[in-house]
């Protein structure tokens, strides 16, 4: 991954409601005897010394920013149900956790618009999944806001909510507070990731790395289901997992985060978790799927 410009954000709680007005909770709530370790709060994954299978890759999209935003919360005050998500990297080649690597989140609103994008976002739904004239453009080393191995929309605002970056600790762990992403046209709710490996931090930036996963992760459609009785203000076609043209199944290799939640009301805060297993040292296009060899940092 190429050095990416500094944008600092700060930490601070921000409330967040469920859309239909049913409930309002502070995205930072937390439960009674709930611990800040990442480890301690997520969903059990087991321990594994062995081969894993690789987290599936998926198109980055076009709606991705090099940005550097170095924050647990990412929500600057978007409205939704609070989600809890923890990640956990792993060597697909030993089982052992990937610590030192920046794990790089972005995801629609309730409404299903990205920031950087509203205008494009909005016009991709109104108009069935298409850009009218809208000019996609290819990525050029140096370039601040282009794709690895696929197409790319140029942004159309400065705004930079639910997006960030954190690093994986010991245990290869990551959290982020941000919300349920909602829906839009042709797409089933999901969040992208993407895995960046053999790089340096330094002053609340990741720089010199390259992009080991590419992925975007999925939630079950029963919740799905529930989320729409939540967020009312959407008014976007519904588009299940079962017709989602990116996602591949409903597996953890696929995506699929494992999720804690009140099934009784869905605009509670919610937990959510997923082991990603990579090759740190391979580096991953996404949208093509190509994998090529990356150099050793001292070659």
């Amino acid at each position: 991954m190429s050095r990416r410009k500094v944008l600092l954000a700060g930490g601070a709680g921000i409330a967040a409601v469920g859309l239909g007005g049913t409930h309002l909770i502070n995205a930072n709530e937390s439960e009674a005897g709930t611990s800040d370790s990442v480890a301690a709060v997520s969903p059990s994954l087991s321990a594994s010394d062995d081969v894993l299978p690789l987290t599936k890759e998926a198109t980055e999209g076009p709606y991705y920013i090099d940005y550097d935003k170095d924050r647990v919360d990412i929500t600057e005050g978007k409205k939704g149900t609070p989600l809890d998500l923890r990640i956990q990297v792993r060597n697909a080649q030993d089982g052992k956790p990937v610590s030192g690597a920046a794990v790089d989140v972005w995801q629609c609103d309730a409404l299903g618009i990205y920031s950087g994008y509203e205008k494009t976002s909005a016009e991709h739904s109104l108009n069935a999944g298409d850009y009218p004239g809208l000019p996609f453009v290819t990525r050029e080393p140096g370039d601040t806001y282009k794709t690895v191995g696929g197409l790319h929309l140029p942004p159309d605002s400065k705004t930079t909510y639910l997006r960030g970056f954190q690093m994986t600790d010991d245990d290869g762990w990551v959290r982020f507070r941000t919300i349920v992403p909602g829906w839009y046209t042709g797409r089933t709710p999901h969040i992208h990731a993407k895995v960046h490996t053999l790089g340096v931090f330094r002053d609340g930036a990741y720089a010199d790395g390259t992009t080991a996963h590419t992925g975007q992760l999925y939630f079950p459609q029963d919740l799905i289901y529930a989320i729409t009785k939540v967020y009312t203000d959407n008014t976007n076609e519904l588009t299940t997992n079962a017709v989602d043209t990116i996602m591949t199944g409903t597996k953890t290799v696929d995506g699929m985060l494992t999720i804690k939640w009140d099934k009784d009301d869905a605009a509670r805060p919610m937990k959510a978790s997923i082991r990603m297993a990579i090759e740190p040292d391979v580096e991953n296009l996404g949208h093509t799927g190509i994998r090529i060899p990356t150099a050793s940092p001292s070659s």
